[in-house]
């Protein structure tokens, strides 16, 4: 019986330590940062206050590929600036907040980003993993995901997706 009790507890608390459901990201480029909520059993991911299609861009720094994106991503993000949010993952090899805010930049990206470790570990356990960058995720306005891409896309792919959600 101690062994059972002592199970169920252990497995509460890691439980708890893994939970993907609501939780909070700061942004570099919004002081406000962003809520998140994410319900496992229907895979759907809410950003609290966004009641709009979404796209997470994962990303690193050091990813050619992943610059060439960003400048298509910025003019999405300012062309459908009231119908699409365009939310950026940073990851890369610094948890030093002056060197991400550095590259984030020197990388003219326009659109809200997000670069805390914790943060786009979070993000990429919500996509099932991201194995590789620029990745990047259509999301229609009910959280679920609708479209992926790996690697370089071009803008006109990109606003094919969006036009179809909205």
């Amino acid at each position: 019986m101690k062994k059972f009790a002592f199970l169920v507890v252990v497995g509460l608390i890691f439980a708890g330590c893994f939970d993907l459901s609501k939780q909070h990201h700061m942004a570099l480029n919004d002081e406000n940062g962003i809520d998140t909520n994410y319900d496992a059993s229907k895979k759907e991911l809410k950003i609290a206050g966004l009641n709009e299609p979404f796209l997470l861009f994962f990303y690193s720094t050091d990813c050619v590929a992943c610059m060439a994106q960003i400048p298509a991503l910025n003019n999405i993000a300012k062309e459908y600036k009231d119908k699409i949010k365009v939310i950026g993952l940073m990851g890369g090899r610094s948890d030093d907040l002056n060197t991400q805010l550095s590259e984030f930049k020197k990388k003219g990206v326009d659109f809200l980003t997000i670069a805390n470790r914790k943060s786009v570990d979070y993000f990429s356990d919500v996509v099932g993993g991201v194995y590789g960058t620029p990745t990047t995720y259509v999301f229609s306005k009910n959280g679920e995901i609708k479209k992926r891409f790996l690697g370089l896309v071009p803008q006109s792919v990109i606003e094919n997706e969006i036009k179809i959600l909205l």
